[in-house]
């Protein structure tokens, strides 16, 4: 006969343990997901469960005992989602909690959510969890679904939230093939600059499909990508497709040089009924400088000598300085910038000539170094009604020189700067002529300033600065490495881009090395989620796909 002790503790056992199951362990509840009546809180309890074991096992979704739980309740939630028969709440909060485990069990769940959403049986808050899972697991068999939810989704409706831009981060790490068709449709509407509401869906649609048709390498997207840049009405999509036409990189060439020699009479005529007019040559010109290969030299050349207004010989001459370095790619821009009025204007509206002067150093070759000297002094004779526009290119101009100058090369700069220049100027040419007298010919010592923790202070960048472009005019092919290795350290933006621009010059043929070197950084930074350095880094990846483009 059982004692009182006995008979109490019995009753206490009897109400967590029935049948020998236990509400304490996730088996029991797993069992209560087929009860409609009990799914709801057997969904929050699962849930409780994964994220009571995240917490002990310190985030590590690897550990064993972390393993072991996910085995037993994933598959029966995500089964449990699949086949449907959940109050709205019940199910957003299932979806949430499967997408958060980031286990392969959830799969069928996460597609079956997206493709609801394209539906419209599923929410923003479900479509954003299954892109956000979509994006971390590189699930390919939601393509398609991922495709269809895409196009549904519309930015303008203010209930939406995010998932926007959690679908397009998805799109990106699972580009398919099967896309390419409908995403060049895309690219291809018209759109209305009157219908606000329609045109941010659009801008949001097609600078997507821009961009993913890009990451596809889709030759068969030139020409329509190319129609996008042209398009008078599509500018705030425009950058993306020239990115877009860069990442699928040689095959572009071609037809762009068509459209830029006249020879594609069908574009020409579509770029004149699109409101780009006479400005298809300039908008030709930035696409194949932008990409980068040397066979656009000569057309190039040929396009200028053509040219009949002074923003498109500017847009020519600039573009030339991203052309792997050679003499007759110089002497173009020193011509053009000689036959320009120093009134002239390069679109979108900045002074032809500084911007001609600044794009001279991207050569890096000292040898420039005495025509833009005869530049300067040039414009010291010039008219006094135009003293701020002479200021402004002579500085330009001087600041060049600073940059490119080798150690023979000082006194002639100092004389000019001496003579012309203001105050900014006179402080970096002191920077540039120390770091010049400190490291001479030695390329190790200019790799060791780009890293300095001095040279990151905007008062001390201009060392930083003069340094890289010295590592662009006497580095080697394996200087590039050296460089890669430091662009971590460097926190100063302006020494970060032209680093950059140092590999870039070192790379006339391009390096799809180094190319993959930088994107591991890019992807580092973004996976950290440090905002100054994925701000920083905007120039690594706008020179990722020249390096790509030029090795083809």
């Amino acid at each position: 006969m059982f004692g009182t002790a006995s008979v109490t503790a019995l009753v206490a056992t009897s109400a967590v343990l029935v049948g020998c199951e236990d509400e304490s362990q996730p088996d029991y509840w797993v069992k209560r997901l087929d009860d409609p009546g009990k799914r709801a809180p057997a969904v929050k309890r699962l849930t409780q469960f994964y994220e009571d074991g995240m917490t002990k096992a310190n985030g590590n979704r690897e550990a064993p005992e972390m393993k072991a739980l996910l085995a037993k309740i994933v598959k029966p939630m995500s089964d449990a989602y699949v086949k449907g028969d959940l109050d709205e709440k019940t199910r957003v909060e299932l979806l949430k909690a499967l997408a958060g485990t980031r286990d392969p069990a959830a799969k069928d769940a996460i597609v079956k959510a997206i493709k609801d959403f394209a539906a419209g049986k599923a929410l923003a808050e479900e479509m954003t969890q299954s892109a956000t899972y979509v994006k971390q697991l590189k699930v390919q068999e939601a393509s398609g679904p991922l495709l269809d939810a895409f196009l549904k989704i519309r930015v303008s409706d203010p209930k939406l939230g995010p998932p926007y831009i959690a679908t397009q981060d998805a799109m990106m790490a699972v580009p398919d093939q099967a896309w390419k068709a409908k995403l060049i449709d895309v690219i291809s509407k018209p759109v209305d600059p009157k219908n606000i509401p329609e045109l941010r869906c659009e801008i949001y649609w097609q600078t997507v499909s821009a961009m993913l048709l890009g990451e596809l390498k889709a030759a068969e997207a030139v020409k329509p990508l190319f129609k996008v840049v042209l398009t008078a009405d599509k500018k705030d999509i425009g950058g993306t497709a020239v990115v877009a036409l860069t990442k699928i990189g040689k095959p572009t060439v071609l037809p762009v040089l068509d459209v830029l020699t006249g020879k594609d009479a069908e574009m020409v005529e579509y770029a004149k009924k699109v409101g780009a007019g006479g400005t298809y040559v300039a908008t030709s010109a930035i696409v194949l400088g932008t990409i980068g290969r040397g066979e656009a030299l000569t057309p190039l050349i040929a396009a200028l000598n053509s040219a009949t207004d002074d923003g498109t010989r500017a847009v020519i001459g600039r573009e030339m300085s991203k052309l792997p370095s050679s003499p007759d790619a110089i002497k173009t821009l020193q011509s053009v910038f000689e036959k320009v009025g120093n009134s002239a204007l390069i679109p979108p509206g900045d002074p032809a000539r500084v911007v001609m002067a600044e794009s001279a150093g991207d050569f890096m070759d000292s040898s420039i170094v005495p025509w833009l000297l005869k530049q300067v002094d040039m414009l010291g004779k010039g008219s006094k009604e135009q003293k701020d526009e002479i200021d402004a290119i002579q500085s330009s101009l001087l600041q060049t020189a600073m940059k490119v100058m080798k150690k023979e090369q000082i006194d002639d700069v100092k004389k000019s700067v001496d003579k012309e220049g203001g105050d900014l100027d006179k402080a970096a040419f002191k920077r540039a002529a120390d770091v010049l007298n400190a490291c001479g010919d030695k390329v190790g010592c200019y790799l060791e300033k780009l890293e300095d923790p001095k040279v990151q202070e905007k008062n001390e960048q201009f060392t930083g600065i003069k340094s890289a472009f010295m590592l662009g005019m006497l580095g080697k092919d394996d200087t590039k490495a050296e460089i890669v290795k430091r662009l971590p350290k460097i926190k100063n933006a302006a020494i970060k881009f032209v680093s950059v621009k140092a590999i870039d010059r070192l790379s006339p043929n391009g390096d799809v090395k180094t190319a993959d070197e930088l994107q591991k950084i890019v992807d580092a930074d973004q996976a950290r989620g440090d905002q100054n350095a994925i701000a920083a880094n905007s120039p690594i990846k706008q020179y990722i796909p020249r390096l790509r483009a030029r090795a083809q």
